[in-house]
């Protein structure tokens, strides 16, 4: 095993910088108030806010970029 610490910093480095944010990296949504998915990256495009998701659909496993208002955190 290595001691290398790479340019973002050790893993617990990186855990505790996450535990001091009030916005965590990955939540729990839901897609069109229906559909519950997780949040992996965020960014802006033309103004608008979009969401990474993770979430399922038809058995399988699907991760695309989703405009903002189709996102919300609490169900329908």
């Amino acid at each position: 095993m290595t001691s290398k610490i790479s340019a973002f910093g050790s893993l617990a480095q990186r855990q505790a910088r996450m535990r001091g944010q009030t916005d965590p990296g990955t939540r729990h949504v839901w897609l069109d108030g229906t559909v519950p998915a997780l949040v992996t990256d965020r960014r802006q495009v033309d103004g608008r806010w979009q969401g990474l998701l993770l979430y399922m659909h038809n058995a399988g496993p699907v991760h695309e970029w989703v405009n903002g208002d189709r996102i919300s955190k609490t169900a329908n």
